[in-house]
């Protein structure tokens, strides 16, 4: 096909447009076997869900809001007690009403990922990605800020307003959403509606937490987070862990008050405040492209995109904390970049990029799903010998290739915040 412009190429379009019933009875199909995985062999993944139901269920006992869940903002308290209310307060009610709402989500970015676009490439990669990184994806609540974050992106470019509200209620639930904003700020004509619907979610939400807890319990989720240790999944943990694999008596492995598993010994402290470190680095390189893309002042979903999946991944490895789930964040940004470069004519070398970021975000959703639950027991638990071997090395790649995606997102990002960007569809 002839490029429209030099250096140009037409839309990726190897995937074919596939209808509404193929979709869903993809999405079926996944979703059921992501089910029938968990029940006959991942039950260890259910863990955090009980200790929702469990503390919701103290909280409505008496324990009060200002002791629940204090590792979490005070809105998480409130979304995971609609499974309680709607449950009966019984733990299989709690069980299936927390799915069912995970579902709801993933199905809700689904539909319009498939309406976003006249291929169907992206909503493929989100239908594959999530059975990829496992039944957890339904057990944890990360499903919540990874689907608003892609759907805030599909949206910008018509609804701001409603595009900046989903964002700051992602930030109300996970924080770290917050920095996803200014990657929607590059149209100056719709940055004021998009921080409109920013602040007015995000600071609503976080008065209605004042009121409700009080002030120490609206920020005890940043103390609870600052004071935790080097966790063992980590990016920075794993020099540390490959250490242990030569001289295991030197590291010990166990859970911290902070209910993490994490690795105590020499030199932790040290790759702890690298890891700290890195964050500083990792918020400046952030800082240089929500510039860029402010400096370009007009619209481009793609920048958007590229420069939202940017700061995700930067979150990921610079952080001394890194759970299976933080993976999940990835997929909604990226989901989006692909639809992108499906839907219209782009640079080959941007397109490209993107196939590689989609890719490698498979990938590392297959090797996360080892990590846990499959080789998790080996990690934590196993004496030294070959299965833990095996399972540190599974990991060790798997950051590895965390750090390569988190390059060629940034690459990417930074390319495509360069010079005036592209009109949006609709504008001319």
């Amino acid at each position: 096909m002839t490029s429209p412009h030099p250096g140009t190429a037409a839309a990726v379009t190897t995937t074919p447009a596939v209808p509404w019933w193929g979709v869903l009875s993809a999405w079926l199909a996944t979703r059921v076997l992501a089910l029938v995985v968990w029940g006959l062999f991942e039950l260890e993944a259910t863990g955090d869900v009980l200790y929702y139901h469990r503390r919701i269920g103290e909280m409505f006992a008496g324990a009060g809001l200002s002791a629940t869940l204090v590792e979490y903002p005070t809105p998480v308290v409130w979304l995971l007690s609609l499974p309680w209310l709607a449950g009966g307060g019984s733990q299989a009610g709690y069980l299936a009403g927390f799915v069912v709402a995970m579902l709801a989500l993933d199905a809700w970015l689904t539909v319009l990922l498939h309406r976003s676009s006249a291929r169907s490439t992206a909503v493929l990669f989100w239908v594959g990605f999530v059975p990829l990184l496992g039944p957890l994806t339904l057990l944890r609540f990360d499903m919540v800020p990874a689907v608003l974050a892609g759907v805030a992106l599909l949206l910008v470019a018509r609804r701001p307003a409603p595009a900046g509200a989903l964002v700051g209620v992602g930030a109300a639930v996970k924080l770290w959403p917050a920095l996803l904003v200014p990657a929607l700020l590059g149209d100056r004509r719709r940055r004021g509606r998009v921080l409109l619907g920013f602040f007015g979610a995000g600071a609503g939400l976080a008065l209605l937490s004042l009121v409700a807890g009080g002030a120490e319990r609206l920020f005890s989720p940043l103390t609870w987070q600052s004071d935790r240790g080097l966790q063992v999944e980590s990016v920075w943990a794993t020099p540390v862990m490959l250490w242990h694999l030569l001289s295991p008596e030197l590291h010990t492995i166990g859970m911290s008050r902070y209910q993490a598993f994490e690795v105590f010994g020499p030199h932790v402290a040290g790759w702890t405040s690298a890891a700290d470190l890195s964050m500083l680095v990792g918020l400046a390189v952030m800082a240089l492209l929500f510039v860029r893309t402010w400096r370009r002042g007009a619209a481009s979903p793609l920048a958007a995109a590229a420069v939202m999946t940017a700061v995700v991944a930067c979150m990921i490895v610079t952080n001394k904390t890194l759970s299976p789930q933080y993976v999940l964040w990835l997929g909604g940004p990226v989901a989006v970049l692909v639809q992108q470069v499906t839907s219209r004519p782009v640079p080959r070398r941007t397109s490209q990029a993107v196939v590689r970021l989609a890719l490698g975000t498979l990938v590392l959703a297959a090797l996360t799903h080892l990590v846990y639950p499959v080789l998790y027991s080996a990690i934590v638990y196993d004496p030294p010998g070959p299965a833990q071997t095996a399972a540190v090395l599974v990991l060790a790649v798997r950051n590895a290739g965390l750090v390569a995606l988190t390059v060629v997102s940034v690459a990417l990002a930074w390319r495509v915040t360069e010079g005036p960007a592209a009109p949006a569809p609709g504008r001319r």
